[in-house]
């Protein structure tokens, strides 16, 4: 099986080598999605066929085709899956992550698109709390509390 982390650091050549093609995105999804197995969704069957395409997988009993995508944030994507790909990477390596605009320039989609995108995303990378921290963690800044009173900004200790 190929790296499952793929999305862990920032080396953009790595990932560049790793994802060129639509296809290589759809291996990855199916790789990580039937990890555990295949089961249908619709009738529980653990026996599957080749699907319509090739990364997709029928059930032997219901014929029911599934795709990588199907259930995961890439299903019913309005642009490449590459594209998908390289704008969660984008996302979720730079520091301060990138605005629907920067997006739409850079991947050469509609504005709303990148936004609706980036909307799934988020929602997709908000915590759910299965999966804590542990071991040393490094954070560059944190704040305990809420704003102080007639303060503004980062101005603690500091007069306006």
């Amino acid at each position: 099986m190929t790296e499952r982390n793929i999305f862990r650091g920032v080396n953009s050549i790595k990932f560049n080598q790793r994802f060129k093609e639509d296809k290589d995105c759809l291996e990855y999804l199916s790789e990580i999605k039937w990890l555990s197995g295949y089961n249908c969704k619709r009738c529980n069957n653990d026996k599957f066929g080749k699907g319509k395409n090739i990364h997709n997988r029928r059930c032997t009993k219901c014929r029911y085709d599934e795709s990588p995508t199907a259930g995961t944030m890439f299903e019913k994507l309005k642009f490449s899956i590459l594209i998908a790909f390289h704008i969660v990477f984008k996302i979720s390596t730079k520091k301060k992550g990138m605005s629907s605009l920067e997006l739409s320039n850079e991947f050469e989609l509609r504005q709303m698109t990148c936004w609706a995108f980036k909307q799934k995303l988020q929602q997709v990378m908000k915590s759910s709390l299965k999966s804590p921290l542990t071991g040393v963690i490094h954070v560059d800044e944190f704040v305990i509390g809420g704003p102080e009173e007639g303060k503004k900004g980062r101005s603690k200790g500091l007069k306006n």
